[in-house]
């Protein structure tokens, strides 16, 4: 199976950066499980400036970048899916430095991917193109895949447990579910 990954929140986890970015830059506390854009900005916690100046300092500094988490599970269940034989890109809605870091940090963790940067705000669909399955955090960025990628999974955090999939995806709550599912729906090759 040709598989595609989102990097923020599927295999990097950068609530805790954010939390802590948002607490150093703004002297607001907010639990890395609610940092979302809709959540943060939505109950005033910060400005959309604000948001997108954390969000260019969390994902643009080198430094801040590399202090990143893996996702529970993603170091052991990645690179088994690779093993098993199936292609994986990771889709990302990074611009350019940010991808940079991404790709950096990815090796560094021994995770050897193919990347492809969309930029902000713009659409992961001629991305996705031929891929049989894709992992999102962001329900937004799976609607426009619906009539191009046949399997689509939400990756599920305390931001996004109140959002109902609908038909859009299904859900998958850890790395450990998700390696499962791709090995019922394509086999192991």
């Amino acid at each position: 199976m040709k598989i595609g990954l989102d990097f923020d929140g599927i295999i990097s986890n950068c609530g805790k950066l954010k939390s802590d970015g948002a607490k150093k830059l703004y002297d607001v506390d907010i639990p890395p499980v609610k940092f979302k854009k809709e959540i943060v900005v939505g109950e005033k916690h910060l400005t959309m400036e604000q948001y997108h100046e954390l969000q260019k300092i969390i994902y643009g500094t080198r430094e801040i970048g590399f202090l990143m988490e893996p996702v529970d599970g993603v170091l052991h269940f990645l690179p088994r899916l690779v093993a098993d034989g199936h292609i994986v890109l990771v889709v990302t809605s990074r611009g350019e430095i940010e991808l940079g870091i991404a790709k950096e940090w990815s090796i560094q963790k021994g995770l050897q991917l193919d990347f492809i940067g969309v930029g902000h705000g713009k659409s992961k669909a001629n991305a996705a193109n031929g891929l049989d399955f894709y992992v999102d955090d962001d329900l937004d960025k799976l609607e426009p895949l619906v009539d191009i990628v046949p399997h689509r999974f939400l990756f599920s955090w305390g931001y996004n447990a109140h959002v109902d999939v609908g038909a859009i995806a299904k859900r998958v709550a850890s790395w450990e579910e998700l390696y499962r599912t791709i090995q019922l729906l394509g086999g192991v090759r």
